[in-house]
């Protein structure tokens, strides 16, 4: 990683998870921090100043600067397919916050942007960067448990609600499906390593119009299973297990993994650890200038992000979620 040329970043948004971000891009050798936009001048201006970017304004004026190269954005789900196109356009690599887009269309229209201008386009779902979730994938995959047959996948969280939140948003196609739900989702079918061929899904909504806790079933051809849970209202635990015809494994908390999970087999169980050196976000950043500089392919494939977008609409019509489409 330390030959990595170092990639000049724009920000777009100045929320928690942008903030998350930054902070661990001080800590990323190929990072370097150059300008945030956001709606409001005065957040961009104190942004900056706290990361010591030297440049903030408005979205544009990130992507104005000819000194960015690689665009993050951290905007509202409803927002993501038109600035990610508009940054392409303008010349900028992107990596874009989870779920990618509003809907499957927007997705491939995306793609599409950026194969036509010959940008790199990820969808940042940082955890698939950590050495743990690769090392347990390839585990699943070379036949270590068997065949997979039951997948349980949890992700909730419980926080104070703010009216502006956009997550509460179903224009901004908000919702715990969207928001954390599309791990397990993502996670799910990174295991079996296919699409499901058939979804159903049962949300609570909240007063505000968004599913805020779900419960999801996945079928993946005729032998494999998937449930999992989400929500933001409600605390629960943030583990997955795999259960296969030779053997099971349990890994506690995949999307802020401490690089530990256990494989249990009849003859015994080995707790298999893979520390990562990095915080999340920066490990993600490295991968993404790996990849600017075509040392490495895409973590999340265009092709692995649109299929995940396609099982999240199909889950949200099942469960009579309202979204855009």
């Amino acid at each position: 990683m330390s030959k990595i040329k170092m990639q000049r970043w724009g920000v777009l948004g100045t929320g928690m998870i942008a903030r998350k971000f930054a902070d661990n891009l001080m800590h990323s050798h190929p990072g370097c921090l150059a300008n945030v936009g956001s709606r409001n001048l005065s957040k961009a201006g104190a942004f900056a100043e706290e990361f010591g970017m030297p440049s903030s304004g408005g979205y544009m004026d990130v992507l104005k600067d000819r000194s960015v190269e690689s665009v993050y954005i951290a905007l509202p789900n409803g927002m993501h397919h038109e600035w990610a196109i508009k940054a392409l356009n303008s010349g900028k690599n992107v990596l874009c916050e989870k779920p990618i887009a509003s809907n499957k269309r927007e997705a491939e229209e995306m793609y599409a942007v950026a194969n036509n201008t010959g940008k790199v386009l990820v969808e940042a779902f940082m955890y698939r960067t950590d050495p743990a979730i690769i090392n347990l994938l390839d585990l699943v995959h070379s036949g270590e448990i068997g065949d997979v047959r039951l997948i349980r996948s949890n992700f909730s969280f419980a926080r104070d609600i703010d009216q502006d939140d956009a997550r509460y948003d179903p224009m901004q196609a908000g919702g715990s499906l969207m928001d954390v739900g599309c791990y397990c989702v993502n996670f799910c079918r990174a295991i079996v390593g296919m699409n499901p061929n058939e979804v159903s899904a049962f949300a609570h909504i909240h007063s505000s119009g968004v599913d805020d806790y779900a419960a999801g079933l996945l079928r993946f051809g005729d032998e494999t299973l998937a449930t999992f849970t989400c929500g933001m209202t409600v605390k629960n635990d943030w583990s997955t297990f795999i259960a296969g015809t030779k053997g099971q494994i349990r890994i506690e908390n995949p999307w802020f993994s401490e690089g530990k999970f256990t494989v249990s087999h009849p003859q015994g169980i080995r707790k298999l650890e893979f520390k990562s050196p990095m915080e999340p976000y920066s490990r993600e950043a490295e991968a993404f200038s790996s990849i600017v500089e075509g040392d490495t392919l895409p973590w999340i494939t265009a092709m692995d992000t649109i299929g995940n977008m396609r099982t999240l609409d199909a889950l949200r019509k099942h469960a009579n979620v309202q979204f855009p489409e």
